[in-house]
């Protein structure tokens, strides 16, 4: 039977855990169009992605944040490059459920999961199809080595990514907060980061009075060998390093990437600096104004090659998704992904 709708909805995510009762009310709203495939873990997830397939599925509803998206987006990248299949991928409904839910913003899709699926029904009652919008993806691939010393291959898509240093750090910090988190907690993170560097640095003695954990290594930077398009970055020790394959807007604080809105290109920054280097350019991090620098690498591209220095590893936030232990990661523009867009409530 083919599905013209289908739900994967993530119980752990920001508004499941605090209402478990809306997957009945989700698959109420959808009705006679398609089904809702709930995934308690990952490990659920190939499952529901293949009876979806199988099923002919049109739209894909992720009714959770940006990582449910995520994990939904490689899996599908995944069962259909393992069928032999192209590129092609579904149209992706994303939603309001998680913490961030820059996706959902990127394509001015407003509510939850069961207020833009009501709409997309309504659409769909009424013969109409829901126009979509097509964005970029990136593609990451690289290399580590597992806990037995052995080689292992990285393939992910992803849309916005912290590969090293100060962006990976704010994550670090920003998810040992508690899970009911949001735009003042974003705040709070840069606001305390930025706080510690300048006190390092002009009033380092004060240090021992602060409250709170430690922003010590919050300001390491990683020292990694780059080439961009096939020209290689002049220096090699960098405080920060990202990558966004659109114009991304972090809960209304941070805006990110602005280089990525034209398609066909990714928006790759390198930034090597002091740590009051970057606390003064907090602005520009903010607004999404040029990165000022000496020695910044802040434009458009369409290659990117990391390799990391001995000792060290690129440790990549993929939409908010941590992973670890990357000796090298090559970056290039993936598959375009096609997201639907609904009229208001």
């Amino acid at each position: 039977m083919q599905n013209t709708l289908g739900v994967i909805t993530n119980p752990n995510s920001k508004k499941n855990w605090r209402h478990p009762e809306r997957r009945g009310a989700i698959q109420r709203a959808v009705g006679h169009h398609g089904v809702v495939k709930e995934t308690k873990s990952l490990d659920d997830l190939p499952r529901a992605v293949d009876e979806l397939l199988e099923a002919g599925t049109k739209y894909w509803v992720c009714d959770g944040g940006d990582g449910t998206l995520h994990w939904v987006l490689n899996t599908l990248h995944q069962r259909l490059g393992s069928r032999g299949a192209d590129a092609q991928l579904p149209v992706i409904v994303p939603t309001n459920g998680g913490t961030v839910d820059f996706i959902a913003r990127k394509a001015g899709l407003k509510g939850d999961a069961i207020s833009i699926v009501d709409r997309l029904v309504r659409e769909l009652d009424a013969g109409r199809e829901p126009r979509t919008v097509q964005v970029d993806t990136c593609r990451h691939r690289g290399q580590g080595k597992n806990a037995d010393g052995e080689t292992v291959d990285f393939d992910r898509l992803g849309l916005a990514t912290a590969l090293a240093g100060v962006a990976n750090n704010f994550f670090d910090k920003y998810y040992a907060l508690p899970k009911d988190r949001g735009a003042m907690a974003i705040a709070g993170v840069i606001g305390a980061a930025a706080g510690a560097a300048l006190v390092d640095t002009f009033a380092s003695p004060l240090r021992r009075w602060l409250p709170g954990d430690s922003y010590s290594d919050f300001f390491r930077p990683t020292a990694a060998s780059i080439e961009v398009d096939g020209k290689r970055l002049a220096f090699s020790s960098f405080m920060s390093l990202q990558i966004g394959a659109i114009d991304i807007n972090l809960a209304g604080v941070v805006r990110c990437f602005r280089r990525a809105n034209e398609s066909g290109f990714l928006h790759f920054q390198a930034i090597s600096t002091s740590p009051v280097g970057v606390v003064f350019n907090v602005p520009n991090i903010v607004f999404g104004t040029p990165i000022r620098g000496g020695q910044v690498f802040d434009n458009r591209v369409r290659n990117v090659s990391i390799v990391a220095a001995a000792g060290e590893h690129i440790n990549p936030v993929i939409d908010g998704e941590q992973f670890h232990g990357l000796d090298r990661i090559d970056l290039e523009l993936g598959p375009s992904l096609s997201i639907a867009t609904l009229p208001a409530a």
